[in-house]
């Protein structure tokens, strides 16, 4: 993945999601707090990336397989 989900401060791809978010919700690195973007920008982040991928799918924050 690259774009918006990995964090530019230390390069891992860790979401500190909180419950209840929304499309405006700060979304922060979960290994060291840096802010990663809105909880809609990651969303459109993400889906741009799998675009025509069968096989990821993005489930409350956390990247799954599709079965």
């Amino acid at each position: 993945m690259n774009d918006k989900l990995d964090c530019k401060a230390c390069g891992t791809i860790q979401m500190d999601i909180p419950d209840n978010t929304t499309e405006n919700t700060p979304i922060l690195c979960s290994n060291c707090g840096a802010f990663l973007g809105t909880w809609g920008e990651l969303q459109d982040d993400f889906a741009k990336q799998i675009k025509g991928a069968s096989v990821l799918d993005l489930d409350k924050g956390t990247i799954v397989k599709k079965s």
